[in-house]
């Protein structure tokens, strides 16, 4: 009778310790927003009234974070498209995120580009328009749905750092042919 409640008791400790080990692997996130990193580019705006531009930063990135990926909005702006290539490579960066607006009295146009880290290419472009107290409204429900299918092409570029060995068995006691 002791024997088979010693016998559970240690498998329950088994099944147990075999789950705390393993739980933490499933903590983490899947997919491919998973450790993607997306730079969101300060706004560039064709006036200098208002704070439109940060406020529409400032949501792009709360958006992208809500969907998985590791907003960087540390990176000035950059004055060529052939910068974009080499910023990727130096801060394993998935995409970018830019945004030009043209604000008007009456109406704003906000127009992105999503680029690629990978090859430095235009992956898509969407544009939003509607009054100055409306446009993030118009945003937040356009915004994912035009990207998000896009965001799923897009890569980082290649690492340079090459990857350990794996182990190899070489037997130095066999004669050669």
């Amino acid at each position: 009778m002791i024997r088979p409640v010693r016998r559970f008791v240690f498998a329950a400790a088994l099944l147990w310790v075999g789950l705390s080990i393993t739980s933490p692997a499933r903590a983490q996130p899947t997919g491919p927003s998973a450790r993607a990193r997306v730079s969101v580019q300060p706004v560039n705006s064709s006036t200098s009234k208002g704070d439109l531009g940060p406020a529409l930063r400032d949501q792009i990135a709360r958006l992208l974070r809500a969907h998985g990926y590791h907003v960087v909005t540390t990176l000035p702006r950059v004055g060529g498209t052939g910068q974009y290539l080499e910023l990727a490579k130096d801060n394993r960066l998935t995409a970018f995120v830019t945004a030009d607006l043209e604000e008007g009295r009456h109406r704003s146009c906000v127009t992105f580009l999503l680029w690629d880290g990978a090859t430095g290419s235009v992956q898509g472009r969407w544009s939003a328009s509607a009054s100055s107290k409306k446009l993030p409204k118009a945003i937040s429900k356009g915004f994912w749905k035009y990207f998000g299918p896009r965001f799923t092409g897009v890569q980082p570029p290649p690492s340079d750092e090459l990857e350990p060995a794996p182990p190899m068995y070489v037997n130095a006691g066999t004669p050669l042919d």
